[in-house]
Protein backbone atom coordinates (compact mmCIF):
# COMPACT_ATOMS: atom_id res chain seq x y z
CA UNK A 1 0.00 0.00 0.00
CA UNK A 2 0.92 3.54 -0.51
CA UNK A 3 1.68 5.79 2.71
CA UNK A 4 -0.98 8.14 3.75
CA UNK A 5 -0.55 11.41 3.27
CA UNK A 6 2.00 13.31 5.56
CA UNK A 7 0.20 14.84 8.48
CA UNK A 8 0.80 18.26 9.84
CA UNK A 9 3.71 19.25 12.00
CA UNK A 10 1.72 20.70 14.81
CA UNK A 11 0.17 16.77 15.25
CA UNK A 12 3.87 15.49 14.45
CA UNK A 13 5.46 17.59 17.13
CA UNK A 14 3.23 16.79 19.54
CA UNK A 15 3.25 13.16 18.86
CA UNK A 16 7.36 13.66 18.71
CA UNK A 17 7.28 15.14 22.23
CA UNK A 18 4.99 12.67 23.46
CA UNK A 19 7.52 9.95 22.37
CA UNK A 20 9.78 12.20 23.93
CA UNK A 21 8.35 11.95 27.18
CA UNK A 22 8.08 8.08 27.74
CA UNK A 23 11.87 8.11 26.16
CA UNK A 24 12.50 10.74 29.12
CA UNK A 25 11.34 8.48 31.49
CA UNK A 26 12.81 5.37 29.86
CA UNK A 27 16.07 6.99 30.20
CA UNK A 28 16.01 8.24 33.31
CA UNK A 29 14.97 4.93 34.71
CA UNK A 30 17.91 3.39 33.14
CA UNK A 31 20.24 5.91 34.67
CA UNK A 32 19.17 5.10 37.82
CA UNK A 33 19.46 1.23 37.23
CA UNK A 34 23.08 1.67 35.91
CA UNK A 35 24.30 4.23 38.82
CA UNK A 36 22.40 3.22 41.69
CA UNK A 37 22.06 -0.76 41.41
CA UNK A 38 24.74 -1.77 38.72
CA UNK A 39 27.13 0.94 39.75
CA UNK A 40 28.23 2.56 36.91
CA UNK A 41 29.48 5.80 36.77
CA UNK A 42 27.35 8.31 36.35
CA UNK A 43 28.61 9.51 33.13
CA UNK A 44 28.53 5.77 31.72
CA UNK A 45 25.30 5.29 32.74
CA UNK A 46 24.24 8.69 30.74
CA UNK A 47 25.61 6.96 27.63
CA UNK A 48 24.43 3.72 27.79
CA UNK A 49 20.38 5.18 29.21
CA UNK A 50 20.87 7.57 26.17
CA UNK A 51 21.60 4.45 23.68
CA UNK A 52 19.09 2.44 24.86
CA UNK A 53 16.44 5.56 24.42
CA UNK A 54 18.01 6.25 20.61
CA UNK A 55 16.27 2.91 19.87
CA UNK A 56 13.38 2.72 21.56
CA UNK A 57 12.51 6.66 20.45
CA UNK A 58 12.97 5.24 16.90
CA UNK A 59 11.34 2.26 16.87
CA UNK A 60 7.96 4.80 18.46
CA UNK A 61 9.01 7.40 15.83
CA UNK A 62 9.05 4.48 12.34
CA UNK A 63 5.17 2.83 13.62
CA UNK A 64 4.06 6.28 15.03
CA UNK A 65 5.02 9.64 14.54
CA UNK A 66 6.37 9.05 11.21
CA UNK A 67 4.01 5.83 9.79
CA UNK A 68 2.70 8.18 7.19
CA UNK A 69 6.47 7.61 5.64
CA UNK A 70 6.80 4.06 5.82
CA UNK A 71 9.95 1.92 5.09
CA UNK A 72 11.21 -1.40 5.51
CA UNK A 73 14.23 -3.74 4.69
CA UNK A 74 17.88 -1.58 4.24
CA UNK A 75 16.00 1.46 4.00
CA UNK A 76 14.74 1.01 7.39
CA UNK A 77 18.79 0.20 8.14
CA UNK A 78 19.22 3.33 6.85
CA UNK A 79 16.77 5.49 9.01
CA UNK A 80 18.19 4.03 11.95
CA UNK A 81 21.73 4.94 11.03
CA UNK A 82 20.77 8.31 10.27
CA UNK A 83 18.59 8.48 13.60
CA UNK A 84 21.59 7.60 15.45
CA UNK A 85 24.08 10.14 13.45
CA UNK A 86 21.32 12.80 14.48
CA UNK A 87 19.20 12.46 17.50
CA UNK A 88 21.59 9.85 18.67
CA UNK A 89 24.83 12.43 18.44
CA UNK A 90 22.85 15.22 19.17
CA UNK A 91 21.41 13.66 22.22
CA UNK A 92 24.62 11.45 23.17
CA UNK A 93 26.87 14.46 23.23
CA UNK A 94 24.65 17.50 24.38
CA UNK A 95 23.37 14.99 26.79
CA UNK A 96 26.25 13.66 28.24
CA UNK A 97 28.31 16.98 27.76
CA UNK A 98 25.34 19.06 29.24
CA UNK A 99 24.83 16.69 32.11
CA UNK A 100 28.67 17.02 33.23
CA UNK A 101 28.89 20.75 33.26
CA UNK A 102 25.12 21.22 35.14
CA UNK A 103 26.78 18.66 37.53
CA UNK A 104 30.12 19.65 37.65
CA UNK A 105 29.72 23.21 37.58
CA UNK A 106 26.48 23.57 38.52
CA UNK A 107 26.19 21.36 41.08
CA UNK A 108 22.87 19.50 39.92
CA UNK A 109 21.88 16.44 41.31
CA UNK A 110 22.37 14.05 37.74
CA UNK A 111 18.68 13.43 37.02
CA UNK A 112 17.87 16.67 37.49
CA UNK A 113 20.89 17.23 34.96
CA UNK A 114 19.37 14.45 32.59
CA UNK A 115 16.08 16.46 32.42
CA UNK A 116 17.21 20.05 31.31
CA UNK A 117 19.59 18.48 28.47
CA UNK A 118 17.14 16.20 27.16
CA UNK A 119 14.60 19.31 27.18
CA UNK A 120 16.86 21.66 25.59
CA UNK A 121 18.23 18.46 22.98
CA UNK A 122 14.61 17.91 21.72
CA UNK A 123 13.99 20.68 19.56
CA UNK A 124 16.97 20.44 17.18
CA UNK A 125 16.01 16.73 17.15
CA UNK A 126 12.88 17.08 15.71
CA UNK A 127 13.90 19.11 12.58
CA UNK A 128 16.55 16.85 12.13
CA UNK A 129 14.16 13.73 11.99
CA UNK A 130 11.58 15.30 9.54
CA UNK A 131 13.89 16.84 7.23
CA UNK A 132 16.48 13.94 7.12
CA UNK A 133 16.10 10.93 9.04
CA UNK A 134 12.20 10.62 8.10
CA UNK A 135 12.31 12.32 5.05
CA UNK A 136 8.78 11.26 3.10
CA UNK A 137 9.71 8.88 0.29
CA UNK A 138 6.66 9.49 -1.77
CA UNK A 139 8.29 13.49 -2.27
CA UNK A 140 12.33 14.20 -3.58
CA UNK A 141 14.30 14.32 -0.48
CA UNK A 142 14.60 17.88 1.36
CA UNK A 143 18.13 17.42 2.25
CA UNK A 144 19.98 20.97 1.90
CA UNK A 145 22.50 20.18 -1.02
CA UNK A 146 19.15 18.86 -3.05
CA UNK A 147 18.99 23.18 -3.36
CA UNK A 148 21.86 22.96 -5.19
CA UNK A 149 20.83 20.52 -7.99
CA UNK A 150 19.19 23.22 -10.53
CA UNK A 151 17.42 22.26 -12.97
CA UNK A 152 19.15 20.64 -15.69
CA UNK A 153 18.24 21.51 -19.38
CA UNK A 154 17.96 18.04 -21.89
CA UNK A 155 19.90 19.72 -24.93
CA UNK A 156 19.19 18.84 -28.74
CA UNK A 157 22.57 17.60 -29.19
CA UNK A 158 22.25 14.76 -26.19
CA UNK A 159 18.76 13.71 -27.82
CA UNK A 160 19.98 13.49 -31.17
CA UNK A 161 22.91 11.39 -29.60
CA UNK A 162 20.49 9.04 -27.68
CA UNK A 163 18.48 8.30 -30.74
CA UNK A 164 21.34 7.21 -32.54
CA UNK A 165 22.29 4.83 -30.22
CA UNK A 166 19.07 3.41 -29.67
CA UNK A 167 18.97 3.36 -33.29
CA UNK A 168 22.32 1.10 -33.70
CA UNK A 169 21.12 -1.11 -30.82
CA UNK A 170 17.89 -1.80 -32.59
CA UNK A 171 19.78 -2.31 -35.88
CA UNK A 172 21.39 -5.37 -33.57
CA UNK A 173 17.97 -6.50 -32.91
CA UNK A 174 16.71 -6.70 -35.77
CA UNK A 175 19.50 -8.98 -36.90
CA UNK A 176 18.83 -11.19 -33.68
CA UNK A 177 15.04 -10.98 -34.94
CA UNK A 178 15.79 -12.45 -37.97
CA UNK A 179 18.16 -14.84 -37.35
CA UNK A 180 21.31 -13.54 -38.32
CA UNK A 181 22.70 -12.97 -34.45
CA UNK A 182 22.02 -14.82 -31.62
CA UNK A 183 18.28 -14.09 -30.50
CA UNK A 184 19.80 -14.13 -26.59
CA UNK A 185 22.53 -11.87 -25.26
CA UNK A 186 24.08 -14.85 -23.38
CA UNK A 187 23.97 -17.31 -26.66
CA UNK A 188 26.58 -14.65 -27.77
CA UNK A 189 28.99 -15.01 -25.14
CA UNK A 190 32.08 -17.20 -25.30
CA UNK A 191 31.80 -20.83 -24.57
CA UNK A 192 32.39 -20.96 -20.89
CA UNK A 193 30.81 -18.14 -19.84
CA UNK A 194 27.56 -18.64 -21.72
CA UNK A 195 27.68 -22.14 -20.06
CA UNK A 196 27.97 -19.99 -16.64
CA UNK A 197 25.56 -17.43 -17.33
CA UNK A 198 23.17 -20.52 -18.40
CA UNK A 199 23.03 -22.11 -15.17
CA UNK A 200 23.22 -19.10 -13.19
CA UNK A 201 20.14 -18.16 -14.96
CA UNK A 202 18.27 -21.50 -14.53
CA UNK A 203 19.12 -21.72 -11.10
CA UNK A 204 17.14 -18.65 -10.48
CA UNK A 205 19.43 -16.11 -10.79
CA UNK A 206 18.96 -12.61 -12.28
CA UNK A 207 22.10 -12.35 -14.53
CA UNK A 208 22.76 -8.18 -15.44
CA UNK A 209 25.89 -7.12 -17.64
CA UNK A 210 26.56 -3.48 -18.48
CA UNK A 211 25.70 -3.59 -22.37
CA UNK A 212 27.82 -0.85 -24.80
CA UNK A 213 26.73 0.13 -28.32
CA UNK A 214 29.09 1.61 -30.96
CA UNK A 215 29.41 3.23 -34.02
CA UNK A 216 31.26 2.30 -36.71
CA UNK A 217 33.33 5.71 -35.96
CA UNK A 218 33.77 4.77 -32.48
CA UNK A 219 32.09 5.31 -29.08
CA UNK A 220 28.98 7.61 -29.22
CA UNK A 221 29.69 11.45 -27.32
CA UNK A 222 26.92 12.47 -25.07
CA UNK A 223 27.95 16.15 -23.61
CA UNK A 224 26.00 17.19 -20.79
CA UNK A 225 24.33 14.01 -20.44
CA UNK A 226 25.19 10.28 -19.60
CA UNK A 227 23.36 7.17 -21.33
CA UNK A 228 22.92 3.86 -19.48
CA UNK A 229 22.46 0.12 -21.05
CA UNK A 230 21.89 -2.63 -18.85
CA UNK A 231 21.01 -6.52 -19.89
CA UNK A 232 19.38 -8.56 -17.37
CA UNK A 233 18.27 -12.11 -18.01
CA UNK A 234 16.19 -14.54 -16.39
CA UNK A 235 14.43 -17.77 -16.48
CA UNK A 236 10.73 -18.19 -15.03
CA UNK A 237 9.94 -21.70 -14.37
CA UNK A 238 6.62 -23.45 -14.81
CA UNK A 239 5.47 -20.22 -17.33
CA UNK A 240 4.75 -20.42 -20.92
CA UNK A 241 5.45 -17.40 -23.72
CA UNK A 242 1.62 -16.83 -23.29
CA UNK A 243 1.61 -16.39 -19.95
CA UNK A 244 4.58 -13.79 -19.58
CA UNK A 245 3.47 -11.56 -22.64
CA UNK A 246 0.05 -12.46 -20.62
CA UNK A 247 1.42 -10.25 -17.77
CA UNK A 248 3.26 -8.02 -19.64
CA UNK A 249 0.36 -6.69 -21.49
CA UNK A 250 -1.01 -5.87 -18.12
CA UNK A 251 -0.11 -2.56 -17.31
CA UNK A 252 -3.56 -2.03 -15.45
CA UNK A 253 -2.23 -3.77 -12.86
CA UNK A 254 1.71 -2.99 -12.86
CA UNK A 255 1.00 -0.62 -10.02
CA UNK A 256 0.37 -3.96 -8.00
CA UNK A 257 3.16 -6.46 -10.12
CA UNK A 258 5.98 -3.63 -9.81
CA UNK A 259 5.44 -1.73 -6.35
CA UNK A 260 6.93 0.54 -5.02
CA UNK A 261 8.93 1.17 -8.45
CA UNK A 262 5.43 1.89 -10.24
CA UNK A 263 2.79 3.76 -8.33
CA UNK A 264 0.29 4.05 -11.17
CA UNK A 265 -0.26 2.49 -14.36
CA UNK A 266 -3.00 2.74 -17.24
CA UNK A 267 -3.20 1.86 -20.83
CA UNK A 268 -3.95 4.44 -22.31
CA UNK A 269 -4.88 2.51 -25.89
CA UNK A 270 -4.67 -0.85 -27.78
CA UNK A 271 -3.98 -1.20 -31.85
CA UNK A 272 -3.38 -5.14 -31.68
CA UNK A 273 0.21 -5.76 -30.25
CA UNK A 274 1.19 -1.98 -30.15
CA UNK A 275 0.47 -0.04 -26.96
CA UNK A 276 0.41 3.30 -25.26
CA UNK A 277 0.62 3.24 -21.63
CA UNK A 278 0.76 5.84 -18.76
CA UNK A 279 2.99 4.97 -15.53
CA UNK A 280 4.55 6.48 -12.84
CA UNK A 281 7.32 5.67 -11.29
CA UNK A 282 9.12 6.07 -8.54
CA UNK A 283 12.77 5.84 -7.59
CA UNK A 284 15.33 5.90 -4.83
CA UNK A 285 18.88 5.98 -4.37
CA UNK A 286 20.18 8.66 -1.60
CA UNK A 287 17.28 10.91 -3.48
CA UNK A 288 14.16 10.24 -4.10
CA UNK A 289 12.68 11.18 -7.26
CA UNK A 290 8.86 10.78 -9.35
CA UNK A 291 8.28 10.59 -12.90
CA UNK A 292 5.37 10.61 -15.15
CA UNK A 293 5.91 8.62 -18.21
CA UNK A 294 4.40 7.56 -21.18
CA UNK A 295 5.63 4.92 -23.19
CA UNK A 296 4.71 3.18 -26.84
CA UNK A 297 5.31 -0.62 -26.67
CA UNK A 298 5.38 -3.13 -29.45
CA UNK A 299 5.81 -7.06 -29.42
CA UNK A 300 6.95 -8.20 -32.37
CA UNK A 301 6.80 -11.96 -32.89
CA UNK A 302 9.69 -13.73 -34.20
CA UNK A 303 8.72 -17.80 -34.02
CA UNK A 304 6.26 -19.78 -32.02
CA UNK A 305 8.64 -19.44 -28.86
CA UNK A 306 9.92 -16.39 -29.21
CA UNK A 307 8.87 -12.79 -29.12
CA UNK A 308 10.65 -9.52 -29.11
CA UNK A 309 9.14 -6.45 -26.87
CA UNK A 310 10.38 -2.76 -27.89
CA UNK A 311 8.86 -0.32 -26.04
CA UNK A 312 9.92 4.19 -26.29
CA UNK A 313 9.53 6.69 -24.06
CA UNK A 314 7.31 9.52 -25.41
CA UNK A 315 6.83 12.11 -22.68
CA UNK A 316 9.10 12.01 -19.04
CA UNK A 317 7.90 14.67 -16.63
CA UNK A 318 9.39 14.49 -13.06
CA UNK A 319 6.99 15.15 -10.37
CA UNK A 320 6.76 17.94 -7.68
CA UNK A 321 5.30 17.74 -4.04
CA UNK A 322 3.63 14.12 -5.12
CA UNK A 323 1.16 12.96 -2.99
CA UNK A 324 0.06 16.40 -1.94
CA UNK A 325 -2.45 19.24 -3.26
CA UNK A 326 0.20 20.35 -4.53
CA UNK A 327 1.74 17.51 -6.82
CA UNK A 328 2.42 19.29 -10.10
CA UNK A 329 4.84 18.73 -12.60
CA UNK A 330 8.05 20.10 -13.45
CA UNK A 331 8.51 21.33 -17.07
CA UNK A 332 9.52 18.22 -19.09
CA UNK A 333 13.27 18.25 -20.01
CA UNK A 334 14.38 21.18 -17.60
CA UNK A 335 14.16 18.84 -14.00
CA UNK A 336 16.32 17.29 -12.23
CA UNK A 337 17.51 15.28 -15.04
CA UNK A 338 17.61 12.07 -13.13
CA UNK A 339 15.85 10.49 -16.34
CA UNK A 340 15.23 11.80 -19.87
CA UNK A 341 14.36 9.31 -22.07
CA UNK A 342 13.84 5.44 -21.19
CA UNK A 343 13.49 2.74 -23.90
CA UNK A 344 13.15 -0.72 -23.26
CA UNK A 345 14.03 -4.18 -25.13
CA UNK A 346 12.76 -7.68 -24.35
CA UNK A 347 13.56 -11.22 -25.71
CA UNK A 348 11.02 -13.76 -24.33
CA UNK A 349 12.45 -17.46 -25.61
CA UNK A 350 10.14 -20.14 -24.48
CA UNK A 351 11.54 -23.79 -23.24
CA UNK A 352 9.64 -26.59 -22.60
CA UNK A 353 9.83 -26.02 -18.54
CA UNK A 354 9.45 -22.14 -18.72
CA UNK A 355 10.70 -19.47 -20.27
CA UNK A 356 13.86 -16.50 -20.58
CA UNK A 357 13.28 -13.11 -20.27
CA UNK A 358 15.90 -11.20 -21.37
CA UNK A 359 15.63 -7.11 -20.79
CA UNK A 360 17.79 -4.41 -21.86
CA UNK A 361 17.20 -0.53 -20.90
CA UNK A 362 19.09 2.05 -22.55
CA UNK A 363 18.67 5.48 -20.34
CA UNK A 364 19.43 8.74 -20.64
CA UNK A 365 20.19 11.36 -17.51
CA UNK A 366 22.11 14.26 -16.66
CA UNK A 367 25.73 14.27 -16.41
CA UNK A 368 27.02 14.64 -12.62
CA UNK A 369 27.47 17.92 -11.40
CA UNK A 370 31.26 19.26 -9.66
CA UNK A 371 30.90 18.61 -5.74
CA UNK A 372 28.05 16.60 -6.18
CA UNK A 373 28.73 13.14 -7.07
CA UNK A 374 28.72 12.15 -3.31
CA UNK A 375 24.73 12.43 -4.34
CA UNK A 376 24.28 12.22 -7.76
CA UNK A 377 26.72 9.55 -8.77
CA UNK A 378 24.71 6.67 -7.04
CA UNK A 379 21.59 7.45 -8.71
CA UNK A 380 22.24 7.88 -12.41
CA UNK A 381 24.23 4.58 -12.27
CA UNK A 382 22.67 2.29 -9.58
CA UNK A 383 19.24 3.18 -10.36
CA UNK A 384 19.01 1.55 -14.38
CA UNK A 385 20.69 -1.58 -13.23
CA UNK A 386 18.74 -1.75 -9.75
CA UNK A 387 15.66 -1.12 -11.61
CA UNK A 388 16.22 -3.76 -14.02
CA UNK A 389 17.09 -6.33 -11.32
CA UNK A 390 13.84 -5.17 -9.61
CA UNK A 391 12.04 -5.53 -12.64
CA UNK A 392 12.81 -9.13 -13.72
CA UNK A 393 12.29 -9.86 -10.04
CA UNK A 394 9.37 -8.96 -9.63
CA UNK A 395 7.94 -10.68 -12.78
CA UNK A 396 9.76 -13.91 -11.87
CA UNK A 397 7.34 -13.75 -8.33
CA UNK A 398 4.29 -12.96 -10.15
CA UNK A 399 4.44 -16.11 -12.57
CA UNK A 400 5.70 -18.53 -9.89
CA UNK A 401 2.98 -17.49 -7.59
CA UNK A 402 -0.64 -17.94 -9.21
CA UNK A 403 -2.00 -18.13 -5.69
CA UNK A 404 -1.69 -14.15 -5.37
CA UNK A 405 -3.36 -13.75 -8.59
CA UNK A 406 -0.38 -12.23 -10.11
CA UNK A 407 0.13 -14.42 -13.28
CA UNK A 408 -0.83 -12.83 -16.46
CA UNK A 409 -3.34 -15.61 -17.15
CA UNK A 410 -5.60 -15.71 -13.58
Amino acid sequence: MEGRPCMSKTRRWTMFNAVGVVGLLVQLGCVAILRDVLGFHYLAATAVATELTILHNFCWHVHWTWADRPTTGFGLVSKFVRFNLTNGAVSLVCNTVLTAALVEVGRLHYLAANLISVTMCSVVNFVLSDVFVFACDLLVVSLAPIAVVHAADLRPDAVLAFDRYAHLTEARMDEERNGSRSFLWMDGLPDAQRREVGARVRRGEIVVSRMDTRAPEGPIQFRNAICHHWVGTAFVAGAGLDRVIGLMQSYDRYQDVYRPAVRRSTTLSRDGEHFKVSLQLFMKKIVSVILNTESDVSYLPVTAGRMQVRSFSTRIAEVRDAGTPDEREKPVGRDSGFLWRFNNYCALEEHEDGTVVQCESVSLSRDIPTGLGWLIKPFVNGVPRESLEFTLGAMQRALTQPQRGSSGDD
